[in-house]
């Protein structure tokens, strides 16, 4: 499944076609396995062994911070004001977004139509990441791991998985959606992505190493998937043209989405949790 999903990406880039870059990906996919087959190039990687060496890994690294967060208690300090605040978490990143919304260079382009579907699809990725938690096997979260010790023991909710992570889903499809707008300022948000966001979450517990880079590579990939879809096409123009027929209705409704997503949707978690609970239990 990797392997076709690294074809279907490559075919995506060049053929620009998402239906025949998904054609192209099953033909190379069969005609790898009718060389290896033929050819006797098996490989058979060893599933238990490879899920493994990943744990060991993931524990490893775990390890390292965690014997770091025992000696550094200024560095620690530090993550704990990041991991909780979500000026210095959403609010950056957002802040970038509205930047290039408003730059003079986007008012006569098709970069508001990108950023508009960079929203859109952010919508779709904490969609996406709440749905794989419920569904993919329960993982723990290693702060809720005895064996490690770690010296600050933060609440966390215990009955989400740790797997994948949704801050690295959604942060880093948003740098991938301000990447495709302006190159300089994509990989500012690629870097505060990973250093100011998705860091401290593992340094603290949060999430294992694996998480993150699971998150980040669903939020990258469906940011690229979605920018193909002719539908998207569709939805950006009709977004814009309501942008400026009703620019104060747009606004206030852009404010609240850049609020909800700035804070991770978590207002908009606890009102739907509180009105399943009333009228359903």
């Amino acid at each position: 499944m990797g392997i076709f999903i690294y074809l279907f990406i490559l075919n995506l880039f060049y053929y620009r076609n998402i239906l025949q870059a998904f054609q192209r990906g099953i033909v190379h996919l069969t005609l790898g396995k009718f060389l290896l087959n033929n050819y006797h190039y098996e490989i058979k990687p060893d599933k238990a062994a490879y899920q493994k060496n990943i744990l060991i890994m993931d524990d490893f690294i775990i390890n390292i911070l965690n014997t770091l967060a025992q000696n550094a208690s200024i560095l620690s300090k530090f993550m704990l004001l990041i991991v909780g605040n979500y000026l210095l978490k959403g609010g950056v990143i957002m802040a970038v977004l509205w930047y290039l919304w408003f730059k003079e260079n986007s008012l006569n382009t098709h970069n508001r139509e990108k950023i508009i579907l960079t929203l859109y699809s952010i919508i779709i990725a904490i969609i996406l990441g709440r749905g794989l938690q419920n569904f993919l096997p329960y993982r723990a979260r290693p702060i809720l791991n005895p064996e490690f010790n770690f010296p600050y023991q933060l609440y966390c909710q215990d009955t989400w998985s740790s797997f994948p992570s949704d801050h690295a889903m959604i942060f880093f499809g948003l740098a991938t959606g301000i990447f495709r707008v302006s190159k300089k300022w994509g990989l500012f948000s690629y870097t505060y992505a990973l250093v100011i966001i998705c860091l401290p979450r593992i340094y603290l517990g949060f999430h294992y190493p694996t998480d993150v880079l699971a998150g980040a590579a669903i939020g990258i990939f469906l940011i690229w998937v979605i920018s193909f879809l002719k539908i998207s096409r569709r939805l950006e123009k009709k977004t814009i043209a309501l942008s400026i027929k009703y620019p104060g209705i747009f606004y206030a409704c852009l404010f609240i989405l850049s609020y909800q997503i700035a804070t991770l949707f978590d207002d908009s978690r606890d009102l739907v949790e509180a009105l399943y609970h009333f009228f359903f239990k």
